[in-house]
């Protein structure tokens, strides 16, 4: 049995030629800043060659259908076997795949019902993705669409000043037009003084066919009400209603089937008193207790790993979490976790298994499972690779690979080795000099009073208990509570109510462009193009290449893909322009004794020293502010992590005052030593005049927040609740909240 992961030589992405022997069957942390090459070894090395070995020992035409992968830029890479990635990848755009869908749960729920329920049916009348089973009105979903008046029309104007809100209806448009055309309504008359006869006309009229004549010609057209147009058009199920549409619409349970996503017939059929749809309705926690407590012969067989299914799921934390929730509503954290669980229901041994922070979006109080976890995946026999910044996790590991020391062209390096006291004792180890308290993020010793406040009211979305609150402008604001407590649905609650005055600022990709650089977003790029055009009296779009700089054979991209039908697609670097992007004719001008190429792969820090340009200083320090100082100005946006992309949005927000920001765990994917600069940049935000608020489970973040809002006390139907409000201190003195527990443990033996 081979005992390492011996990689030589390893050069992909920033790594320095790095040469790394990892132990096989342990828990191994990889940890270090932002960029440092973490994620390069475990998963565009290791994960990317066990999946690309696996894929390779199959016969060619099976390959055919599967992902390609290509062998990753080493030397030498042994000691590799079957690699599965335990992602944050939301999955997305499939209301049909449900949690139970996911984990197979659901199908041992299926085959419980087809066996001991009666009247007996077979398993497929008991599946909302097969024509037997589905409910007729919702299509097996579940979920129906009703129309929100108040989103479509605004009752306070008439027709003529835009009383209709969606886009189609704009005034003098066609659908507008059509309205007018058929004399049914009083143009000028405000809508809240109109009948409901005329108003119930407006927006439910059925199609009408239409005609005015005119002389010889004759003009038909069909008026039908906004809202039946809207519904209609998406084919009357919310899986098809655009992005567009469904901000005119809530989601409500199927009033037919009830959120259960069965026809009549099949939720007939009842156990212990509900029906498949009800208890695929219950949160983990209680579908465990009603699957315990059948007592029927025929369920012998099924109940054991129907229970072993269930189980898994409450141990990885989302016990709030039902059968039927659909996939695409998991955050990445969550997504990440019921993946876990079905890996824990498997018996593979020999197998890597690779995870990004899995402790994403968990509270503190339930890291401890995240531990448990990895070690049952280690003691089934495989190997654990964690990508982590968790410090529970971190002393938990096995054994510690930090990558550093710094970030992007400063990273790239092995920088410590070893088991915990190791990498404590290691005097090159930042992680090392955090877990020993050497270094430390302090606490403020203050508190900013609050300058107004935005209120919300009555919040019911998901598992809110009609909830109503004023939230402190011009500090900065934590909201906190265990996962599925209902801090997700409080923010979109404070969105909706306060759609005019709040920004979120989120983690997805600024841009999915491969030609869009971060030169190009903080707008440096033309002034960079304009000197290097100056100094050599050429245009400005002779130094692009989206432009007239473009090489001929790339066309400005830098590579050529290759397809090599089964063996992968092979990103070649293009030839002609060694993968530049640009001519051979543009790299021979210069500026500074530099060419427009040499000037992109400077950092912020390098660029801001070369030019002499307040305006590019001004985007180069905000850079740096946003701790992306590492990267280098050519690299392209679509090659962002999630934290980069929501740090480089901050960078264009940090000159504006006055505005009310919410951030999703602006910590996820930092170190330590980034926690750090992140709080310095949101305290710059908040004494600028804004307010921010951060959803956030770090520590040292909650705990140099201004204001806490804590939610639960527990998550799903166990929570939504503000169990506690006040500043950190205050917060660390509520014995029922779980924040203010592990607030207490650090707040007194953290201030500077």
């Amino acid at each position: 049995m081979q005992e390492a992961i011996v990689i030589k030589g390893a050069t992909e992405n920033n790594l320095k030629s790095v040469d790394l022997v990892i132990p096989r069957n342990k828990v191994v942390c990889f940890v270090g800043v932002s960029g440092s090459g973490k994620s390069t070894i475990a998963f565009d090395i290791i994960a990317r060659e066990g999946e690309r070995q696996y894929f390779e020992s199959l016969p060619s035409y099976a390959r055919r259908y599967l992902p390609k992968s290509n062998r990753p830029n080493v030397q030498e890479i042994r000691g590799v076997s079957a690699a599965i990635v335990i992602s944050q990848d939301r999955v997305r755009g499939n209301p049909r795949s449900t949690v139970g869908t996911l984990t197979e749960a659901y199908t041992y729920l299926r085959m419980l019902y087809s066996r001991d329920g009666l009247p007996s049916m077979d398993s497929s009348y008991y599946s909302f993705n097969h024509p037997f089973g589905a409910c007729k009105k919702c299509k097996g979903l579940g979920r129906a669409v009703k129309v929100n008046v108040e989103k479509v029309i605004d009752k306070d104007k008439s027709l003529r000043e835009g009383a209709l809100l969606p886009s189609d209806w704009y005034i003098g448009g066609r659908q507008w037009s059509i309205i007018k055309a058929t004399g049914y309504f009083d143009l000028d008359k405000k809508l809240k003084d109109y009948e409901k006869e005329d108003l119930e006309r407006l927006l439910y009229a059925p199609p009408e066919m239409l005609e005015s004549v005119s002389g010889e010609f004759i003009d038909r057209w069909t008026f039908q009400g906004v809202v039946h147009r809207i519904i209609h058009r998406n084919n009357n199920t919310h899986r098809s209603l655009s992005e567009g549409d469904m901000k005119y619409f809530d989601l409500e349970d199927c009033p037919e089937c009830h959120g259960g996503r069965l026809n009549p017939g099949s939720l007939e059929v009842k156990l212990n008193g509900k029906n498949i749809g009800e208890v695929a309705n219950l949160s983990l926690d209680q579908c465990l207790g009603f699957v315990k407590s059948i007592s029927h012969a025929n369920a012998a067989v099924i109940k054991p790993r129907l229970i072993g299914q269930l189980q898994s799921l409450i141990d990885v934390g989302v016990g709030y979490l039902s059968l039927n929730r659909s996939s695409d509503t998991l955050s990445g954290g969550e997504a990440q976790r019921v993946k876990m669980a079905r890996q824990l229901g498997c018996d593979l041994v020999e197998t890597i298994y690779v995870l990004d922070e899995p402790t994403a979006g968990l509270h503190p109080r339930d890291v401890a499972k995240v531990v448990q976890n990895l070690r049952r995946l280690k003691e089934s026999g495989n190997s654990v690779l964690v990508v982590e910044h968790d410090e529970t996790v971190i002393r938990s590991a096995d054994y510690l690979i930090e990558v550093g020391p710094g970030g992007g062209k400063k990273g790239g390096e092995i920088v410590a080795v070893g088991n915990l006291s190791k990498l404590i004792a290691n005097p090159k180890s930042i992680t090392g000099q955090y877990l020993s308290s050497k270094k430390r993020i302090g606490t403020k010793s203050s508190y900013r009073p609050p300058r107004g406040f935005v209120s919300v009211v009555d919040a019911s979305k998901h598992n809110l208990k009609n909830l109503s609150l004023r939230v402190p402008t011009g500090v900065l604001v934590a909201l906190t509570g265990v996962s599925g407590s209902g801090k997700s649905s409080l923010v979109e609650e404070l969105i909706d109510q306060n759609s005019d005055r709040i920004i979120l600022v989120d983690q997805g990709q600024v841009g999915a462009n491969k030609r869009g650089c971060l030169a190009t977003y903080v707008g440096a790029f033309d002034a960079i193009r304009r000197y290097f055009a100056k100094e050599n009296r050429m245009h400005p779009s002779f130094f692009s290449f989206n432009s007239h700089g473009a090489c001929d054979i790339c066309k400005g991209v830098g590579i050529i893909d290759m397809d090599m039908n089964f063996l992968g697609d092979v990103k070649i670097k293009c030839e002609s322009c060694g993968g530049t992007r640009y001519k051979e004719k543009v790299r021979r001008y210069l500026y500074k004794g530099k060419n427009i190429v040499e000037v992109l792969q400077m950092t912020a820090i390098e660029v801001k020293e070369f030019f002499d340009d307040e305006e590019i200083k001004t985007q180069m320090r905000l850079l740096a502010e946003v701790g992306l100082d590492y990267m280098e100005l050519g690299q392209t946006l679509d090659t962002l992590s999630g934290g980069e992309s929501q740090r480089l949005k901050l960078a264009s927000k940090l000159q504006a005052k006055g505005e009310f920001y919410i951030l999703d765990e602006p910590t996820s994917g930092l170190h330590f030593a980034d926690v750090e600069k992140l709080l310095a940049l949101l305290n710059r935000l908040v004494d600028n005049g804004n307010t921010v608020l951060v959803v956030e489970h770090n520590l040292d973040v909650i705990k140099n927040a201004d204001w806490v809002i804590d939610l639960g006390p527990e998550g799903g139907a166990g929570g939504g609740e503000i169990v506690a409000q006040g500043t950190p201190c205050q917060i660390s003195q509520i014995k029922e909240s779980y924040t203010g527990q592990y607030i207490a443990k650090v707040l007194w033996t953290s201030h500077p």
